[in-house]
Order: structure tokens, then sequence, then C-alpha cells
């Protein structure tokens, strides 16, 4: 594997201007980062160009891009969401079209789990943006209102490339929608998108065991990025 060596001592942080509206940039001794495509790193507030620079900054002999995660949503944001968001909702639109949290299991034990942990969710999804949610159970799929869809793709092409950027990550990361929806526009934390977005796993491991180490690392690199996406998102709202 090819390891990139630190090749800078300061980081410091400049606050700059783009068409009028201010920004941030990380300066690695003196000179500007870029994102992989050559774009100056511009990031939208004090609070995420702060992040940023931590984890230029905790680098030692070689730089891990894997443990920089909001170096890593800064840069998707800038040289992909921004230039076309439309194809980040329609990478997102499948995920809601087949939710994990809108099945429901055929064995009573899990299919009760279910119902106490997803059914709530499931309202508040509604309830917050003003859709219905279809539910399934086997192998049919939840078969989501075709208003649902169109009112999800309006909101989420509303939402700027930070905020779509950032939900996008987080649905990949927990392969659910609502569940990265939840973690970015309500008060779940990382851990309880974890637990939610792993609950038919967990209930089968509770039952079955679980292989020593992968579930350790999925979760570990899960809690990484779904923090990271919570953050970014919270910083970048309170700009």
């Amino acid at each position: 594997e090819h390891l990139w060596k630190r090749f800078y001592q300061d980081v410091m942080l400049e606050e700059s201007k783009t068409n009028s509206t201010p920004c941030w940039r990380v300066l690695l001794d003196g000179k500007v980062v870029k994102t992989p495509k050559g774009t100056p790193l511009e990031l939208p507030g004090h609070g995420v160009a702060q992040e940023v620079a931590g984890e230029w900054q905790q680098q030692t002999e070689d730089i891990l891009p894997l443990e920089m995660p909001f170096t890593t949503l800064g840069c998707t944001a800038l040289d992909i969401t921004r230039h076309d968001p439309a194809a980040s909702v329609d990478r997102l639109l499948p995920f809601l079209e087949m939710d994990t949290v809108c099945f429901q299991g055929e064995q009573d034990l899990l299919a009760e789990r279910q119902r106490q942990e997803w059914g709530p969710l499931r309202e508040w999804f509604e309830s917050k943006y003003a859709v219905k949610l279809g539910v399934a159970s086997g192998l049919a799929a939840p078969n989501h209102p075709e208003e649902t869809l169109l009112r999800i793709t309006q909101l989420l092409l509303d939402r700027d490339a930070w905020e779509l950027c950032a939900l996008e990550v987080a649905t990949q990361t927990a392969k659910s929608f609502i569940v990265a929806s939840a973690l970015l526009d309500k008060s779940t934390t990382a851990e309880e998108a974890i637990r939610l977005a792993q609950l038919e796993e967990d209930f089968q491991i509770e039952r079955w065991g679980m292989v020593e180490g992968d579930h350790d690392v999925t979760e570990t690199e899960m809690l990484k990025w779904l923090t990271a996406c919570r953050r970014f998102s919270k910083l970048h709202r309170d700009i």
C-alpha cells in the first residue's frame, strides 16, 4: 500500500470569500489544501474548517486519508455533490425505496422489536417531512406512495451541497436513508443510528453468536463516519 508522507509543518486557517460568500481555507505551510480535482478546499464556516485543520494536524509521519472523514466530506461536497446534486439524489432514492426500516420480519420476536424501534422512527420521518411510508414483509418492496418519492426528491434538491453530501455518506454508511435522516435532522446519535441500522443483524447475533472481529471492525468504521456526518452537518448549520 502506497503511503503519503507528511510534507508540512504548520497548519493554519484563513478566512476568504468565494463569490462574496465567506468561507475558510486550511493552509499547510501557507499553501491552500486542495481537493483531489485541484479545487481549493473552501469550507463553509470556521467550525468545519477547524475540524479539517485538526485532522491534518493529527497526521504523523504518514498521512492516512481514511482517518480524515471531515476532509473527505469537504472534498466530496466540492468535487462531486456540488457539480451534480441531482445525481446525488438519484443515488439516495433507492435507499429510501428499499429502506431497511420499512421491512417487517416474519419471526415474532424480531417483528416485535422492529415495531418498538422502527415504528417510532417511521412516524417521526412521516411527520418531519409530511410524507407516508409503505411497510413490507417478506420479499415484497415497501411500495411508498409516488407522492412521497416526489416530495423527498424536492426536499433533497433544496439542501446545499454540504448537507446533501453528509446525508449521502451517512446513508451509504447506515444503509438506510431514514436512519441517516434521523442522524442529521433529529437528535439521534451515531451510536443510536448504528443500533437502528443493525437491529436485525444484532438480533441474529444474539441468537447465533458473532463472527469474531468482523462485526467490531464494521461498527468502528460506521461510528467514525456517522459521527463525522452528524457533526459536519451540525457545525454547518450553526454558521
